[in-house]
This record gives C-alpha cells, sequence and structure tokens, in this order.
C-alpha cells in the first residue's frame, strides 16, 4: 500500500516515538512473557541458587515490569547446549513441578495510544484513511495497531523456566523459557481502536522463551485457554496461538527462515465453537551487522466474524477484514 504524503508526514512522530522506545537502555533478554531481567537482590551464590528478579521489557507493542519469584531453591537450568526440540521437552518435564511463579502488569502502548487518538481526536484519527478494500475502510493506524485486544493486563504465571548462558557474554545478557500456566486480567476491551468497558479474565498455558546468541536471536510462543468477559455483549472465547520470529545477522537476507517471523491465533465461541476470530501475520527482518539491529516489518490481516459481539456491541457496519502493518526495530 503507497501512502499519500500528508499521511507519511502525520506518521513521523509515530516512527520517532518506535525508535525511542526501541532504543531504550536494556540489560538481558527474558520474555513472559519474556522481558528484561536484573537480579533483585545479589549474593554471593547468586549463580548457584535461585533468586528473585526484577523483570522488565519495553517495546512500543508490548512493554512490562514483573517480578519473578523463585518456588525452589535450586538454580534454573541451563540450556544453552540444548536443541530447540530440547528445550521443549525439558520444560515439559519440569513444569510437572513449577519452579517460579512469575507477577507481572503488562501495558501496550501503540495499541493504547490509538484508541486514545480515535476517542479524543476522531478527526485527526481519520487523516489516516486511505480508502477502501472492498466494504472495507483502511485505516493507517487501524493496521498499526491491530492485534491486541486490550490495553493493559495483569498477569500471574506459574511454572518451569530455563536460562540460557553463554560464558563469553556478560552476566547481565541471560536468555529464558517458560512453560506453564497464565492468568490474566484487565478491565478494558478494544475493538477497532475503540475502549469498551469489560473486566475480562483469560486462563492459558503457554510455551514461550526467547534465546540470543552472538549473531543469532530465536524466540517462540506457543499458547492455548479461555477468555471470559464481564461485559454480557462480548462472546467468551477458547483460543489457540503460535508465533515464532527469528533474527539472523549471517542468515541470508531472502531467506525463508532466516530473519523472519509468523504469528497465528484462531478463537472459537466457547459454547458453540463457532468460528469468530483469525489473525495471520507474517514478517521479515532487514539485518544490519554492522549497526547490530534489524529493519522489521510484519503485515497479514485479521477477519472477525459478527457473532463476536452481541447486544449493544452489534455493529452492522464492523469491518469483517483489518490489514495489519507493523513496522518495527529488532535488536
Amino acid at each position: 500500500m503507497i501512502l499519500p504524503c500528508p499521511v507519511l508526514l502525520r506518521l513521523l512522530p509515530l516512527i520517532a516515538i518506535t525508535v525511542l522506545l526501541t532504543h531504550a537502555p536494556c540489560t538481558s533478554a527474558a520474555d513472559a512473557p519474556v522481558s528484561q531481567a536484573a537480579p533483585a537482590a545479589e549474593s554471593a551464590d547468586a549463580q548457584t541458587s535461585a533468586h528473585t528478579e526484577f523483570l522488565w521489557e519495553l517495546d512500543p507493542y508490548y512493554s512490562s515490569i514483573g517480578l519473578e519469584i523463585p518456588l525452589s531453591r535450586d538454580a534454573l537450568p541451563d540450556g544453552e547446549q540444548l536443541r530447540e526440540i530440547q528445550v521443549y521437552r525439558e520444560l515439559f518435564r519440569q513444569s510437572l513441578r513449577p519452579r517460579i511463579m512469575m507477577l507481572e502488569g503488562s501495558v501496550y502502548p501503540l495499541p493504547a495510544a490509538g484508541a486514545w487518538l480515535k476517542s479524543n481526536h476522531p478527526d485527526v484519527y481519520d487523516d489516516f484513511d486511505v480508502g477502501h478494500l472492498g466494504d472495507n475502510q483502511l485505516n493507517v493506524l487501524d493496521g498499526i495497531t491491530a492485534g491486541f485486544q486490550e490495553p493493559w493486563a495483569m498477569s500471574v504465571f506459574v511454572g518451569s523456566a530455563m536460562r540460557f548462558s553463554r560464558k563469553e557474554e556478560a552476566a547481565d545478557t541471560r536468555n529464558r523459557a517458560y512453560m506453564g500456566y497464565l492468568v490474566s486480567a484487565g478491565k478494558k476491551h478494544i475493538r477497532n481502536n475503540t475502549l469498551i468497558d469489560d473486566d475480562w479474565w483469560e486462563f492459558e498455558w503457554k510455551l514461550k522463551g526467547e534465546r540470543n546468541l552472538n549473531d543469532e536471536e530465536l524466540s517462540w510462543s506457543f499458547r492455548a485457554g479461555i477468555k471470559n468477559h464481564g461485559n454480557p455483549d462480548i462472546v467468551d472465547v477458547a483460543f489457540v496461538g503460535l508465533r515464532r520470529s527469528n533474527l539472523d545477522f549471517d542468515g541470508p537476507l531472502l531467506g525463508i527462515v532466516a530473519n523472519s517471523n509468523i504469528e497465528l491465533l484462531t478463537e472459537v465461541d466457547q459454547h458453540s465453537m463457532r468460528f469468530l476470530r483469525q489473525e495471520l501475520t507474517i514478517g521479515k527482518k532487514f539485518p544490519l551487522p554492522r549497526q547490530r539491529f534489524a529493519l522489521s516489518l510484519d503485515v497479514g490481516f485479521i477477519y472477525e466474524d459478527e457473532a463476536k459481539y452481541r447486544g449493544a456491541l452489534v455493529d452492522p457496519d464492523a469491518d469483517a477484514f483489518t490489514l495489519v502493518f507493523r513496522p518495527n526495530i529488532a535488536f
């Protein structure tokens, strides 16, 4: 999609915010969700015994703070030498006896900003309209912020964890993987960048991790669960999702697997099992080895069946399809 010059000019502040957020300093990588990790309490045996850690992540689409609390005195196992499938197998074996509990608060900056702009400055928001695709109105901000159904969440995770370390790297560059159960809750729902009052909660099984080597980064997420809504006009769903992303500074620029990512999410009605929502995005990273970062672009679509909403939230003019367009910077 080619954007008119006025639209590009209006996008400059968003691009600037994205660059500033993704260039924020960090100390190490984890994801849990996998978040940036730094010791909350140092001790002489920090490398051989478990200890509580403060976790954080800063990203235009997903930012979080949390606390990882050990449920065992044993240090997390190190999966540096394991292949990816071996990591999954070991985490599954350990998940029968949980090692950690994680408390986390998360916010989705760009989706929340898109909802705020549409609510408070609808004329500015409409300036990002770029035409129609069939019966669907195309809006650049819709494409950039689509795929996030809440502006923030509070979560509790219990399960197993694994650390990936490398002797030649500093101690604060540790990476992690998790498998276990996650309960999340919030008070707002986003539909087409409009905030709706909704006391929702979600329960899911999740396998998620990030392993960063010297010249390659691999992250993955597999999850399945249910999401219930306090707002009676939003249908309760069951879902399954996956995401896998790779950044390889030595990989071929046009390779299919290297420097690519895919994300898929399917939702069905908990009771009737009717298909309600499908998200699919694929992306490509363009690494700049000398600068040690990569430009990233994800594109895809979201389909939402009219049966996902009822009562006061039924909107016959709502778009069934939303095109996804997510520029970003990956380190």
